[in-house]
């Protein structure tokens, strides 16, 4: 048998997986032509709701194009075969977009303002209301409570039906969802951010999507160096006893914020056995970063693809430098001046975003954990920064940061997901929260988005525990998880992932094995991350030269005293 041929093949065909990948999330919807969202912002950016109703979209069509109003041309639409007009502010559109969008010969999703400038909700006309708290599918009996108020444009003038309502102080009930006599769809919201479930509802019904069954999946997250190899085992065996996969969301080094010292987990040997255990007992490992820090922060409190402290993306390959404060695009004649003046800043962005995500792939293959997709430490990243990092993954975990402008919006949809914004990742969304133990009710959020995904039906239920907790609150959350009805688990291991830096590439094609070819050299691994300085690496290597002698000299007495028993041995026998 030709070895060499084989092992040719083999590397061969996890090249070609890794170019020809498509996340099984969304191969059956690869038939189709695709979505196009058009949109309309006050200032022509793609806001947070509009990657919002992006990420919603991305479930439907693994093809979605955002564009402005402005931008689009004639042969974005007919490329298309879903079309999404979202109207953020009150605007008077081109004639010539508002004559291609009235040509479409597929029914038009609009949301929030200008609909009523196409001929497909001709007559429209719109009543703001604020804070509604009570709304109803007219599909269901009962109305459903809201916790915060829900902004909503009152619909009137449409040929149709109503598809929600609300009820006004007069006990009236008003529609702002509805459908027209051709299958059109008005969405009387201009604020997405708020209850995004609802738009998903109306996208899947408009787009003609049964409920599924809810997929659910529990991390257990900020795994570091410095974590108690016991409760991470108790917490991982008693979810393998109770045949439920898991994620092992692991970040490869701890960094303390006093010294600036660095603890790797190749420093912790009983830990990297544990985590090695449960891969094996049904985990899944994600990167969470490579020190879940940036500057002199905690691991596992501090940011690591965002700079918190000035609130923009990262602006230097040193962690260590002092924030070169972004000016704003205002600031310039044009968007090619803005542009030009951020290319250096994206450059050192991306060199220390892929130095990061090379070195935790690399450290975790090199230990024998080998990781399927990502979660940014905090959820926070620049979309420049999601740009690069789907170089490295096919998926990812968690929410997304949905604005360039500041780290604290962040979310997600309710679906398994693959937007434009994440520039061909697949998202597994979390949409349940966590157990926070300082609260009074340490499972009241969890308990809450549980009940809204139950009567979402077919969603994801996704939520995280951190092992340090112990065992109190585990058994319960999985119980509460497990009360969704038609709910399954995910195994990421029985999902298509491709994961990849130039030294090693990880694959899973679906049946729950994990396939991996490294060229990483655990020595080599070693000294490229563990030595800080020239001076640390000239020890290094002055160390290795003393224990080379320290071997010659054990080798050569060794070498000596059998020689001397051998000539005593021969004395002996001479004498005899």
């Amino acid at each position: 048998m030709n070895y060499k041929r084989i092992s040719l093949v083999y590397a061969a065909v996890l090249i070609l997986s890794a170019v020809f990948y498509i996340p099984d999330s969304a191969a059956a919807k690869q038939e189709n032509g695709g979505i196009l969202i058009i949109y309309s912002t006050l200032d022509g950016k793609e806001l947070s709701d509009v990657k919002m109703l992006d990420l919603i979209a991305g479930h439907f069509s693994s093809r979605v194009t955002v564009k402005k109003d402005a931008d689009v041309k004639r042969t974005d639409l007919t490329e298309k075969k879903h079309i999404i007009y979202y109207g953020q502010t009150k605007r008077k559109l081109n004639k010539q977009l508002v004559s291609q969008i009235s040509a479409c010969k597929t029914p038009v999703i609009a949301i929030g303002y200008n609909a009523g400038q196409f001929s497909q909700f001709s007559g429209l006309s719109l009543t703001s209301k604020d804070s509604v708290y009570q709304v109803r599918s007219t599909s269901e009996k009962s109305e459903a409570s809201l916790e915060s108020g829900l902004k909503v444009l009152d619909v009137s003038g449409l040929k149709g039906k109503a598809l929600y309502t609300y009820t006004s102080a007069d006990g009236k009930a008003h529609p702002f969802v509805w459908k027209t006599d051709k299958a059109n769809v008005y969405i009387g919201l201009t604020n997405l951010l708020n209850n995004n479930l609802l738009v998903a509802k109306q996208l899947r019904e408009a787009f003609g999507e049964t409920t599924g069954n809810t997929l659910l999946y529990l991390r257990l997250e900020d795994i570091s160096p410095m974590s108690d190899e016991k409760l991470l085992l108790q917490a991982g065996s008693y979810l393998h006893e109770r045949n439920i996969p898991f994620i092992l969301s692991v970040i490869p080094v701890y960094l303390n914020p006093k010294t600036g010292d660095k603890v790797y987990l190749s420093d912790k040997p009983k830990l990297v056995k544990t985590l090695r255990k449960l891969q094996d007992m049904g985990g899944s490992v994600v990167v969470h970063g490579y020190t879940h820090a940036y500057r002199y922060s905690e691991t596992g409190e501090g940011f690591e693809f965002w700079d918190a402290e000035a609130d923009q993306p990262i602006t230097s390959q040193n962690a260590e430098d002092a924030p070169s404060l972004l000016k704003k695009e205002q600031d310039f004649p044009n968007e090619a001046a803005y542009n030009s003046y951020l290319k250096p800043f994206r450059k050192n962005e991306e060199t220390y975003t892929r130095q990061k995500l090379t070195r935790a792939i690399e450290d975790l293959t090199a230990e024998g954990l080998y990781p399927l997709a990502f979660e940014a430490p905090h959820y926070t990243m620049s979309e420049h920064g999601y740009q690069i990092t789907s170089q490295y993954f096919s998926s990812i975990i968690g929410q997304v940061q949905l604005s360039d402008e500041t780290w604290k919006t962040s979310g997600t949809g309710p679906f398994v997901t693959k937007p434009a914004m994440l520039h061909g990742m697949t998202l597994y969304p979390e949409t349940l929260g966590y157990v926070d133990a300082s609260d009074p009710n340490p499972l009241g959020d969890v308990e809450d988005n549980i009940s809204q995904m139950i009567d979402f039906e077919g969603g994801v239920a996704g939520a995280f525990y951190h092992p340090y907790l112990g065992m109190e609150y585990l058994p319960e959350l999985i119980d509460q998880m497990e009360r969704i009805p038609n709910s399954e688990w995910l195994d990421l291991k029985k999902t298509k992932q491709t994961v990849k830096t130039d030294k090693v590439v990880i694959h899973t094609n679906g049946d729950g094995t994990i396939q991996v070819k490294s060229k990483v050299n655990a020595v080599e691994e070693f000294f490229d991350h563990h030595q800080q300085s020239p001076l640390e690496k000239a020890l290094w290597i002055l160390s290795s030269v003393v224990l080379l002698f320290v071997a010659m000299f054990l080798s050569y007495t060794l070498y000596l005293r059998a020689t001397l028993k051998k000539r005593i041995f021969k004395e002996r026998k001479s004498r005899g």
